[in-house]
Formats: C-alpha cells, structure tokens, sequence
C-alpha cells in the first residue's frame, strides 16, 4: 500500500522540528500541521523544561502563547461583537470605556495597529488590574496619525479587552470560556494561570528578575501579569490539538461567518500595508521573522514566547508551532530561525510549486517607504507598476509621507501600456494626490530624462515589468536613465520584479554589435536576469558612478515561472498578453526580421507565424522534434486585421494566411530560442524562393552571423552549438532557485 499523506510528511518534518530547535537554542518544541479533515503531523521535540530539571516535551505540552492571544481570543471575541450588532467597529471606543481623558480610538484602528499607541510600556511596576492600565493609556494623548501608520501596540488589545468587558457585563477570559474555548472543545486553553493539576504540562519561560522565579504556569509577560493574568495582548495558555480544534472552526466558519473571516483578512484593510488585516498578520514573507505559508491567502500570528500559528483558507490548512524559546533565558534564543527552518520543510512538502513572491514596490511598502520618504522623486513606470493587490505604483506612493512626485517618465508602449509597438507617445500631464505632473515619454524622440527634468529630483524610482528577452526595449530605457542619472548626480532606485520566463534558463550567444533598443546589450536573447540584475550588470560594466539601489523581490525562486508567484498578470506590453506569449517571445519575434507574419493583427501574437504562400505542413515535418519540446505546433488558417493600439497595420492586414499555431503544454521543457531559429531555419529550406529576411532581423539578432548561417543552410546543431561558449561576462544573480532558498532554510548546519 502506498504511503499515507501523514507517513509521507512524518519523516521529513520531525527532522525539520529537529533542526529547527537547535537553531533556535530552544529547549523543545511542538509542532502540528492539519486541514479541515484530519491532523498530518502532530510531533514534540526536545526539552519541555531545562531547569532545575529536564522534562521531555509532550504533543500535550501546554505553552503560554504571548501575542497569539490577540488573535485567537481577543480578535474572535471582538469579530463575535460585531456580529452580534453589538460593536461598530469605526466608532470611538471612549464614550463606552468611561474613562476620564477621550480616547479617539476605534476598534479597527486597535485591531489594525493605527491607532498610534506605543508598542508597550513598563507600567507593571506601579499598576495593578485592567482598569488601571486603561485610565494610565487614556492620559498618553496618543492618537492616529494622518495618514495613518501602522504600529504593532499591545496597548491597543488591552483597550479591546477592557471593551470586551464593558459590553458583555463579563472579564475577557469568561466571556472566551463561553463563546469560543467551551464551544470548541478547548479543554487545555486558560487565561493567566494554568490550573495546578496541569502545571506539570505546562512548559516554563524564564528566570524572571522581576519576579525574582522561574516563570512557571503563570503568563510571562509582565504587564499581564500585573493586570491579573488576563489581557488582550496576552495571557493565554494553550497546546496544539485544542489550537487545531480552534482553527479548523475559523476557516469552516464555525465560530465567525466566513464572510467575516474574509472580512478580516481582506488585503486593503490598511491599503498603504496591506499584511495586516483585522487583528491578524496576512501574506507572509518568506524572509520575515515569523513563519510563512507560501501562498497570498494565508494568514496567522506570532507570540514573543516561541510561538506562531498560521492558516491557509483556501486549502483548509493550517501550521501550529509552539515553543517556549525563552526558557531559561532569552539570551541566545532565535525565534526567527525555529519558524523559517520549519516553515520552509512545511513549504517544500506541502507547497512545492507555490510562492506568494513580493515585489520591489511590495518591499518599499514593507519597509514603510524608508527610500523614498521626504525624497522629491521621479517615476519610471508603466500599467504593469502595480503591487501584489494590483494597486498601481502612483496611488501607493500617496501613503509615502513627505514624498513630492516631480516627474513621471514612461517606456515603449506609454504611461497605460496602451500604445503599440514603434509608435510615438505624445508629453502629457497626469493627476497625482491632487496635483498636475508631467509625464514624459521614453521612448522615440527621447530616451532618457534630460537635466532639467533631473534638476532638484533626489532619486529616480524605476518599476518596470520586463519579459526576459533582449529584443524588449525596457532594458535599453533603464541602461538610458542611469546615464543620465550618473552624469546629474541622481540616485536610481530600481523596485525589482520576477522575470516572468524563469532565470536559470539562457539562450542565445551574445550580440557582436549592440547599441539599438531592441538589442541594447552584450547579453543572450533570453538572458535569465531580472530587470535589478540587469542594472546591476550596466552598474558593474558600464557605469560604475551610478548610484543604485536595487529593492529585491522576497520569495521568487529564479526557476519559478510568472503563474507560479501568485502575481497579478498586468500586460507589459499591448501583444505580451499571457506567460505562454512571453515564453515563447524570445524565439517567434525573431519572425518580425522575415517576410512572415508574427501573430500581430491576430488574438495569439506571437504564438501564431504565417503567410499567404505558406506550406505550413511541409514546415512542420522539417521541424526536428527535438526543438519543439515543451509544445505542440499545428497548422493553422488566420486573417490579420487591424488592431488599433495593438497593430493598426500587421503584415498581410486582411489576407489569409496558411500558418503554424503553437500551444504550449510544459514550460520547463520549452527552448523557444532555439525553437524559433529551428522554425525559421525550417521555413527557409522548404521555400527558398519565397522566404525573405528582413535588414531588421540582424538588429534582432545582433549581427549578421545567425542570418549568414540560415542562409547557408549550416545544420542547427552548428547554430546553436555556438550558444554553449562562454558569454562576455557573467550575469549577477540576486536570487536563487527553488532548492536552494529552501537549503538555506533547513537548518542543516544546525543539527550536524
């Protein structure tokens, strides 16, 4: 009998619990990962307790959960309010808690971190009971910044709890007890104080100086401590089969509605930091500190003990991680590590051919707009400049404070994407956070930024959706505005993208003559770089004066394909409408240097290559099977006809035309360089007489060298033989593959 999903995974996530307790320096820890049917590894590894003596720990081992409080008992107490019509969630939480000075805050604000309350303060010395601790909160005078800004505030979970309290006439553990925990089936979850009879479960955090004991059985957290044990930020005691009941419950809407749940994962909950929803954290990153599921639906949260819980809707699946890292200090305690290492075995198992990649633009969000805030900038930009929500790059950069848009520039094609191949942009002006920009074409008359447009600009902004291809003219703009932002003093700053055809695949040799903007650089056709990489590679060859700072992508593994990140697909280009058109375009386009149609003035540019006078049959049984792998060509009929903005007049507009149309059906397997070269070389033996080249396909090829051959009839394995020499220079790499991000991940040094 085959093997069982959880004997599947048992093996390779108890070695990856394993690494990650020694890489975190943590005593044990226990892990379980479950859907909505049934538990797919439960383990514990290590230590429960190190001193005064050594416990192993248990899957029944119960953990003070920190932070994760606010999520699984706060948030769900005050998202049941809602429900209930007993809580507006916009309206000012003051006139209800009574306090003396007004507090301005809503329960949103609270929940989402806005409401401009410090992350915590050391009141425990002096205060004891909630009430206390609200009425000292209320004489901060702290209130939500416009426009708003995130910042992560346990004070604002003790307010919810205090409101918690005032509207249901019952202490926030009590009410939990009765609508959550006792519903559930969650015997093993307490607030402030694990009974005695369990306090042998239960796993200590540390020597206290405070307290001046082991923290044992009672919440760590000092400030919950002082309150009594329980708060809204943390207090909670739990283990991970009463975790499990709780979130199986949430994602099958058993304790909220699913349409609340939705509610409070929703991206645009804060729409200048779209991870945090309602309470909970969403889309996690991959090189963050706090776990990560790899897909854009997730959500979960993280506690200062060691532990961390994160869920995936879509699948029903859920990650529990509970340990207690600061046992007996937190000294050399790495929460990061224990939740990356275990994490990335869970991603590899369950996710192999996911990744929620986060762009440059994300990052500059994620990072709260750090380069650019209080900066006068320019913008490179076009419609595909848009953030993992599909929010455009202009709108975001309204949340950046300070941030004054002097000049917005654009590439081929325009601002909107909308303008066809080779054609003239007209100088416009744009409406941006009310006010009028100008917005200046790239491409045509003008290549890059003059120094009047530079002059009193701190820093160009780049976000541009490249294909992968050396014919597209997107790397010709960049290489164009860092010289001119080299000579003016001007940093670049270059907010990456993936490069959608994957980048460990290469092909083509390098140009012998370079210069025009389909063919701007000593790099292969399909050249394998993001569009960083490529500035990089300008700034070391070419223009090491340039000020550049490249924002990197988090998660993409360089052998992903664009459908594999969990991206929004904004066309680039008007005929770059889908990933099987960019796969294919470093090998078809060369078709635009020959008498045949490429597919322009048809719905599959470039996935369709035709003539009146073709014999596509007898094309195809030239083709050597061995170049075509990865897709099936099949002879077509087609009418190219006028697609204004597209092509307005593709060759042979309004003939019909006998061609090839290829499908793609294993982008892995697909060389479409090398597929292209071996379909033109096909379509030149078979008509000879008929099949021209165009003076535009040596400015494609980079040189007259592939022509000379074609034209000679030399066999395609001397053609692409040439492929295999080394290139000019080597290509910088930023990023990694699949296996190896992961190998980074797995903790291996640490348990050898």
């Amino acid at each position: 009998m085959p093997p069982t999903p959880t004997e599947t995974l048992h093996e390779p996530l108890h070695r990856a619990l394993a690494c990650a307790v020694h890489a975190a320096n943590a005593p044990g820890a226990v892990a379980c990962v479950g859907d909505t049917d049934s538990i797919l590894f439960l383990d514990a590894f290590g230590l429960q307790q190190c001193t005064p003596r050594q416990t192993p720990t248990h899957t029944d081992t119960l953990y003070d959960l920190a932070s994760l409080t606010k999520v699984i008992a706060t948030t769900t107490a005050v998202m049941l309010l809602f429900e209930q019509g007993r809580l507006d969630l916009d309206e000012p939480i003051g006139k209800r808690l009574g306090v003396g000075e007004p507090m301005p805050y809503t329960p949103r604000q609270l929940l989402t971190h806005t409401a401009g309350l410090p992350a915590t303060v050391d009141w425990y010395h002096e205060l004891h009971g909630l009430a206390a601790y609200v009425e000292k909160i209320s004489t901060l005078g702290a209130t939500p910044s416009m426009p708003p800004r995130r910042l992560y505030s346990d004070l604002g979970f003790m307010l919810l709890a205090q409101l918690v309290t005032v509207l249901t006439d019952s202490p926030l553990d009590q009410f939990c007890q009765a609508h959550i925990f006792e519903p559930l089936g969650m015997k093993n979850t307490f607030f402030g104080r694990v009974p005695e009879p369990l306090k042998s479960r239960c796993a200590p955090t540390e020597e206290c100086p405070w307290r001046q004991r082991l923290v044992h059985g009672e919440v760590h957290d000092e400030n919950a401590y002082a309150i009594g044990g329980v708060s809204g930020h943390a207090g909670l005691f739990s283990t991970a089969e009463d975790l499990a009941a709780f979130c199986r419950a949430l994602v099958n809407g058993r304790i909220l509605r699913l349409d609340t749940l939705k509610k409070m994962t929703d991206p645009n909950t804060l729409p200048f930091y779209p991870w945090q929803g309602l309470g909970w954290k969403r889309d996690p990153w991959f090189g963050g500190s706090e776990g990560f599921l790899p897909t854009r639906s997730a959500f979960g949260h993280t506690g200062w003990t060691g532990t961390s819980l994160w869920l995936d809707p879509e699948r029903g699946l859920f990650v529990i991680l509970l340990s207690n890292t600061c046992h007996p200090t937190r000294k050399k305690r790495n929460n990061t590590a224990l939740r990356r290492i275990f994490h990335a075995a869970v991603a590899h198992l369950l996710y192999p051919e996911t990744a929620n990649t986060h762009t440059g633009l994300d990052r500059l969000m994620w990072d709260n707009f750090d380069a650019i805030k209080g900066k006068r900038i320019g913008v490179l930009c076009h419609a595909a400049s848009v953030d993992s929500r599909s929010k455009h790059l202009l709108d975001i950069l309204t949340y950046s404070p300070g941030t004054l848009l002097r000049h917005v520039f654009s590439p081929e094609h325009g601002f909107q994407t909308s303008t066809e191949a080779g054609a003239p942009v007209e100088d416009a002006e744009i409406s941006w956070n009310n006010q009028k920009v100008p917005a200046t074409s790239l491409y045509g008359k003008r290549h890059a930024p003059t120094p009047d447009m530079l002059r009193d600009m701190d820093a160009l902004v780049i976000d541009l959706q490249d294909v992968g291809a050396r014919f597209y003219t997107y790397p010709h703009t960049l290489m164009e505005c860092m010289k001119a932002c080299a000579a003016a003093d001007v940093p670049v700053i270059l907010l990456d993208r993936p490069n959608p055809i994957n980048g460990t695949q290469r092909e083509g040799i390098c140009p012998e003559q370079v210069g025009s903007p389909v063919c701007a650089l000593p790099i292969p056709i399909r050249h394998g770089m993001t569009l960083g990489e490529i500035a990089q590679w300008i700034k070391a060859h070419m223009l090491p004066e340039v000020n550049l700072t490249v924002l990197e992508m988090d998660y993409w593994p360089r052998d992903f394909f664009f459908p594999q990140c969990q991206l929004p697909l904004v066309p680039p280009s008007p005929n770059m409408r889908n990933f099987e058109t960019a796969l294919l375009y470093p090998g078809t386009c060369l078709f635009e240097g020959t008498n045949l149609n490429e597919g322009r003035g048809t719905d599959a540019p470039f996935l369709v290559i035709g003539a009146p006078w073709l014999e596509p049959q007898k094309v195809l049984d030239a083709l050597p099977p061995r170049y075509a792998q990865g897709v099936t060509p099949a002879t077509v009929t087609y009418v190219p006809r006028s697609q204004p903005g597209r092509a307005s007049h593709p060759r042979y507009e309004g003939e019909g035309c006998r061609g090839i149309q290829i499908t793609v059906t294993d982008p892995r397997r697909v060389t479409p360089v090398a597929f292209g070269v071996a379909l033109i070389h096909a379509v030149h033996s078979t008509h000879p007489s008929r099949f021209e080249f165009l003076p535009s396909f040596d400015i494609l090829a980079g040189g007259t060298a592939l022509r000379e051959k074609i034209s000679r009839n030399a066999p395609l394995e001397e053609i692409i033989a040439e492929w295999t020499k080394p290139n000019a220079a080597a290509l910088p790499a930023l990023y990694t593959t699949y296996e190896e991000l992961l190998q980074s991940r797995n903790g291996a040094d640490a348990c050898t």
